[in-house]
């Protein structure tokens, strides 16, 4: 008896490949909506990422990555001219060497500033990844290639891939958030943008202080019920809106953030019951 891999492989290429192939994914478990979890191509090692994107964070040279040269070259000037540059990137500038002292960390031996006192016991379980780097010294278009792969932003920001691949298991909360310590990086809403994906896989900012999204709980003395019925109509309203604008996504994803927002108070209610 042929496995589904053997019957389909037999079929090549043909448009009679294609309809079996819907058919054999028709029995399988389909995501909850755009943002419904999806199985990745290979069983994941790593349970959780956590993204820290530094703006105005310590420089490569003073944390992971030496420059030794940067010692003889120290406060001597230099001229760069390029007619690709911006008026920014050229100029009168100094060589600076870096005020910390370098040390080889542990059994791996990876280069580490000596100021990292407790980092660098465990530095054998960290990966230090200096491929990274983008081509503009200008801050707003470099966080858009940094973000987005484009420092033209307009792109999807790594989080919306993230999010496009992977969906959340958890459809009470949003998929990819952006969480700011006291202000957002320069360039604005483009460093995490949908781009050409569906405006389901934007990310939501939260506030740094206070609600971190505004208007989530319901005006003083308005019952769920008086809300879910204006919801409700709203609902009937953008529906009837976004019927003369096909194709129009972010009215769909607008829409379906109104209902987001409307679970997560009553989940964190019900969670303050149990409790």
């Amino acid at each position: 008896m042929l496995t589904r891999r053997e019957a389909l492989y037999g079929l090549g290429t043909s448009l009679g490949s294609v309809a079996f192939s819907a058919l054999l994914a028709a029995d399988e478990k389909r995501p909850a909506g755009p943002l419904g979890p999806r199985k990745p191509h290979a069983p994941a090692k790593a349970r959780a990422c956590i993204f820290l994107m530094m703006e105005g964070g310590p420089s490569h040279i003073d944390t992971f990555d030496p420059k030794p040269k940067l010692a003889d070259l120290h406060l001597k000037e230099f001229t760069r001219a390029d007619k690709t540059q911006s008026a920014m990137a050229s100029g009168k500038r100094y060589y600076v060497a870096s005020p910390f002292k370098f040390r080889k960390a542990v059994t791996c031996g990876a280069d580490m500033a000596a100021n990292w006192v407790h980092l660098a016991g465990v530095a054998d379980d960290l990966c230090f990844y200096r491929g990274c780097q983008v081509d503009s010294v200008n801050h707003p278009t470099a966080m858009y290639q940094m973000n987005t792969g484009s420092r033209f932003g307009g792109d999807p920001a790594v989080g919306s891939w993230v999010t496009y691949g992977l969906g959340t298991e958890n459809q009470n909360l949003p998929g990819f958030v952006v969480l700011p310590e006291a202000s957002y990086p320069q360039g604005g809403a483009a460093n995490w943008g949908n781009g050409f994906l569906p405006a389901d896989f934007q990310g939501t900012p939260l506030r740094a202080k206070g609600a971190p999204v505004l208007d989530l709980s319901p005006a003083y003395g308005e019952s769920r019920d008086h809300q879910r019925a204006n919801l409700d109509l709203l609902a009937e309203l953008n529906g009837a809106h976004a019927a003369d604008r096909p194709g129009r996504d972010d009215l769909a994803a607008r829409m379906q953030s109104y209902e987001l927002a409307f679970r997560s108070p009553e989940r964190r209610h019900r969670h303050t019951e149990r409790q």
